[in-house]
C-alpha cells in the first residue's frame, strides 16, 4: 500500500518504489512545521521482510518541488534497505591484513592503519577482522575492506563480531546507476572530510560574502529566509582539491521558532560547483529546521504533520539502525529538549554562530556541475588526482532496478570530535593549527596512540589523541556530530 505520496510523481521516483521490498510506504510533508515553505517530506517504508526486523527504512528529502523531496526521501530508503538484504548474505573473509596479504597482495587489501581507526584501537596489520569485497573505481579490481566500514547497521555483521568503530552510514550512496551512487557517497565524504575540524565546535567563524554574483536561484532562497525572519548564514569550510566545501546556519530574528532545537539546524554541502554547493547548503539548512523539529520535538507537534498512529507504528519496527546505538547521543539530546531556544543559542554562539572572518563567494573555484552524473566525474578527478585510491561496496538489488553503494576513501578521516577516529590527514590538520587535541608522551585512559602506519608515526613522533579535550570541546553540543534515532527521545520522555 502507497499513501500520502504526490500522483505525478517520474520515473525516478517510481523505480525506487518499485524496486523496493513489499510493504506499506507512507509519505507526508513535514514543511508546514516552519514558516520557510520550502518542500521537506517524510518518506517511510513499513517492511514485511523479517529480515529487515528492527531497521524502520525512512528518508527525509527537501527541494525545489514536492517530487525532488519525495525523491531525496526515497534515495534514502534505498540506502537503508539494501545493505541489510545483500550485505548481511554475503559471503565474508575472515583472517588479518598481513595474512590475506601474503595470499591477496598488498593492493587487494586495504591497510587498517589508513582507515581511520579510533584513537587508542588496539587493532593493527596481524588483528583478525572480517572483510567483504569491494570494487576499486579505477578499474574495477577486486579489494577486501572490513566490514566495520562497509556496513550500514548490525545486522549486517556476522553473530558475535565485534565492529572496531561505531558504524556510521558517511560514503552511502543511491542513484539510477553506479557511478551515480559513488559520486553521491563520494561527495558525501569530501564534505565531512574537509569540514570536520573546521565547524560545529570548532567553527571558526569565517562567513562568504554573497555579492552581485550570487545566483538568481539562490538569492530567491536568501530572500525568503528574509521575508520568514530568518537570518541564514553561509558559511565557508574549505575549498580542498578545488571542492568548495560550505554549510548554512541561522539565527530567527523576528518569531520564535516551532521547537527550540530549530535553532541548531545546519545545511551542508560538497561540490565542484560553487552555486550548486550554495544551494545546497541552504536549502538543507531550511530541510534540518522541519526535520530537527520532527525528529525531536514534542509529540504534540508531529501529530501536527504525521498520519494517525506513525510515530507508535515506526517505534515498532525501529530499534536496531546504525543512529540508534550511540548512547551519549541519546543523552545530550534528552538534554537539549529540555532546553529553550535561548539557552540553545547561547551554547551555539562562541562557535556555529560566531562570525570572525569573511570569504567571499566569488574567490570560489567552481566547475559548472549539471547533473549527478557530472557531480561524480568532477569529484572523482579531484580526489584521484590528489592520490587517493576510492573504493565502494556494491549493495544494489538484484535486478539493479536502482544502485545502492557505500564508498570508502582510504586517508580520507570522519568522526574525530565523536568517536576519536583520527588518521595522519588530522594529526597533521591538528598539529599546523596548534590544536591542545595532540599531545605526547605516555598514553593515559584519556591520552590514546593514534594509530598511524609506522612511517607517519615516526614521521609524526607517535602523537596522542586527547579525548577529555575533545569532549571539553565538544562540551553539551555533541547531538552536532550524532544524533539518536528519530522519535525515541519523545516517545521515552512519554512513556516516563
Amino acid at each position: 500500500m502507497r499513501s500520502g505520496l504526490p500522483t505525478d510523481l517520474g520515473a525516478a521516483a517510481r523505480a525506487y518504489l518499485d524496486a523496493f521490498p513489499k510493504g506499506d510506504v507512507v509519505a507526508f510533508p513535514i514543511h508546514p512545521l516552519d514558516r520557510l515553505g520550502l518542500p521537506v517530506w517524510v518518506v517511510a517504508l513499513f517492511p514485511e521482510d523479517e529480515a529487515l526486523s528492527g531497521i524502520m527504512p525512512y528518508g527525509v528529502g527537501y527541494g525545489a518541488t514536492d517530487e525532488a523531496a519525495v525523491l531525496g526521501g526515497l534515495g534514502e530508503i534505498a540506502e537503508m534497505v539494501w545493505p541489510t538484504l545483500t550485505l548481511g548474505s554475503r559471503a565474508k573473509t575472515r583472517g588479518s591484513f598481513t595474512t590475506l596479504v601474503a595470499t591477496l597482495g598488498e593492493r587487494s587489501v586495504a591497510d587498517p592503519l589508513t582507515l581511520c581507526l579510533p584513537a587508542g584501537s588496539p587493532v593493527d596489520r596481524d588483528t583478525v577482522l572480517e572483510w567483504v569485497e569491494a570494487k576499486r573505481w579505477t578499474d574495477g579490481s577486486t579489494v577486501l575492506v572490513p566490514i566495520d566500514l562497509a556496513a550500514y547497521s548490525a545486522k549486517e555483521l556476522s553473530p558475535g563480531y565485534r565492529p572496531f568503530t561505531t558504524i556510521i552510514s558517511n560514503g552511502m550512496g543511491a542513484g539510477p546507476d553506479l557511478d551515480w551512487a559513488i559520486g553521491h557517497g563520494l561527495c558525501e565524504i569530501l564534505q565531512r572530510d574537509g569540514n570536520g575540524l573546521l565547524f560545529r565546535a570548532l567553527d571558526r567563524g569565517v562567513s562568504l560574502t554573497l555579492n552581485a554574483d550570487v545566483p538568481a536561484s539562490s538569492r530567491a532562497i536568501l530572500d525568503r529566509f528574509d521575508a520568514a525572519g530568518i537570518r541564514a548564514m553561509p558559511k565557508f569550510a574549505t575549498d580542498q582539491y578545488g571542492m568548495p566545501n560550505l554549510y548554512c546556519v541561522g539565527i530567527d530574528t523576528r518569531d520564535a521558532p516551532a521547537a527550540p532545537i530549530m535553532v541548531t539546524a545546519c545545511g551542508e554541502a560538497c561540490n565542484a560547483d560553487r552555486e550548486a554547493a550554495l544551494n545546497k547548503c541552504l536549502t538543507e539548512f531550511a530541510a534540518s529546521r522541519a526535520r530537527k523539529a520532527f525528529a525531536h520535538g514534542p509529540a504534540d507537534l508531529v501529530a501536527q504533520v504525521a498520519p494517525d498512529g506513525y510515530v507508535a507504528r515506526f517505534m515498532a519496527q525501529a530499534g536496531g539502525a546504525a543512529k540508534s546505538s550511540d548512547g551519549r547521543a541519546f543523552a545530550a539530546m534528552q538534554d537539549w529538549t529540555r532546553r529553550d531556544a535561548g539557552e540553545l543559542r547561547d551554547w551555539l554562539a562562541g562557535s556555529v554562530l560566531s562570525e570572525r572572518s569573511r570569504h567571499d563567494f566569488s574567490a570560489l573555484p567552481s566547475r559548472p556541475v549539471a547533473d549527478g552524473h557530472a557531480r561524480a566525474q568532477a569529484a572523482r578527478a579531484a580526489v584521484e588526482a590528489a592520490g587517493f585510491d576510492i573504493l565502494y561496496v556494491d549493495m544494489s538489488p538484484p535486478d539493479r532496478a536502482v544502485t545502492v553503494a557505500k564508498v570508502i576513501v582510504p586517508g580520507m578521516e570522519v568522526e574525530t570530535m565523536s568517536y576519536y577516529r583520527i588518521g595522519t590527514r588530522n594529526t597533521e590538520k591538528l598539529l599546523a593549527l596548534g590544536s591542545p587535541l595532540i599531545r605526547f608522551g605516555e598514553e593515559t585512559d584519556t591520552l590514546r596512540r593514534i594509530r598511524l602506519p609506522e612511517l607517519d608515526a615516526e614521521r609524526l613522533g607517535h602523537p596522542l589523541f586527547d579525548t577529555e579535550a575533545a569532549d571539553r570541546l565538544v562540551g553539551p553540543l555533541y547531538p552536532l556530530y550524532r544524533e539518536p534515532e528519530a522519535h525515541h527521545v519523545a516517545w521515552a520522555e512519554a512513556q516516563g
